[in-house]
């Protein structure tokens, strides 16, 4: 699957636009004030964000897939942060659109 933020793909022609596609993922992380402070807890959550951001971009494939998709063009990632309930909820949505292709001169 080629995914891509551009709207369209160097030696590929787009043959069918087939629809929106879209991967979403979210998970919480408790407000603790000294995990902004210690440096090996806060690396954990900057590996726990990008977790969160591949879980969604594997969403987006396999819903492209399930389309018959070849690729997803104009990829995009939303992401959000906001607290709720004494805990910091980060939340990844991507978001593109996904399409047949054909190598040119095939």
């Amino acid at each position: 699957m080629i995914a891509t933020t551009t709207d369209t793909i160097p030696g590929y022609e787009i043959t069918e636009v087939l629809e929106i596609v879209r991967g979403f993922s979210m998970r919480g992380f408790p407000t603790i004030l000294s995990s902004f402070t210690d440096p090996s807890r806060l690396r954990q959550m900057c590996e726990e964000v990008l977790d969160i951001e591949r879980d969604a971009y594997g969403d987006l494939v396999k819903h492209a897939e399930k389309l018959g998709a070849d690729a997803v063009i104009g990829v995009n990632l939303s992401p959000t942060a906001f607290e709720y309930d004494n805990a910091l909820k980060y939340q990844a949505t991507v978001f593109g659109t996904a399409v047949k292709i054909k190598k040119i001169g095939e």
